[in-house]
């Protein structure tokens, strides 16, 4: 069933333990405070730094209590496929990364009625198909993210104005392009310089 439109969304997010070179120099928690005072959109923030902690994390928000939370939001370095890589990832802090592959193995169909938003450099620069077979897998309404490699500050601020968008939509095919669209619209620089993509389910 469709979340309603009139709903909040919770927003759960998944984020490195260190952007760059200090632990907590860069954090996409206080996007997420405004969201929250702004909309009443609650949400759980988490510091991951290894698989072992991310699988851990992403069990914990597939089970039946987050509900209420249907926006996934992974705020990781990433990596898209290339010649070396076959498939397109996120980077952890112990020398590790998490694949698409890796992603949908341990989400398994869970992802019902919610929303993976990927807030990393070039992880939706992979081939539609690909993307469309994730989405497939996960059981998600829809994967987003971004094509380009990314400055922090302007898609931290992109994410702040997507995932608030968000909250006026019903997770539906049709309501998702009109999200996109709107999006594409009104912040139509920052949309086409860091290549923001939604890939549904079909």
């Amino acid at each position: 069933m469709a979340i309603k439109k009139s709903a909040k969304k919770g927003i759960f997010c998944m984020e490195t333990d260190r952007w760059y070179r200090q632990k907590d120099s860069h954090t996409v928690e206080p996007v997420l405070q405004l969201i929250e005072k702004i909309s009443g959109a609650r949400y759980e923030h988490h510091d991951v730094a290894t698989c072992a902690e991310f699988e851990y994390c992403l069990n914990r928000y597939l089970k039946p209590g987050y509900k209420n939370y249907p926006i996934l939001y992974l705020g990781f370095h990433g990596w898209s496929a290339d010649e070396m890589v076959e498939d397109a990832h996120v980077s952890l802090n112990d020398g590790t990364s998490v694949t698409l592959n890796k992603m949908e193995e341990w989400i398994d169909g869970r992802c019902k009625d919610r929303l993976i938003y990927i807030g990393s450099c070039g992880v939706l620069q992979s081939h539609g198909n690909r993307l469309r077979k994730f989405v497939k897998n996960t059981g998600a309404v829809a994967i987003a993210g971004y094509k380009e490699e990314v400055d922090w500050l302007e898609s931290a601020t992109f994410d702040m104005l997507a995932l608030g968008q968000l909250q006026d939509a019903a997770f539906r095919k049709d309501s998702i392009r009109k999200f996109d669209k709107e999006l594409k619209t009104g912040a139509r620089t920052l949309y086409h310089r860091l290549g923001f993509r939604v890939v549904l389910r079909d």
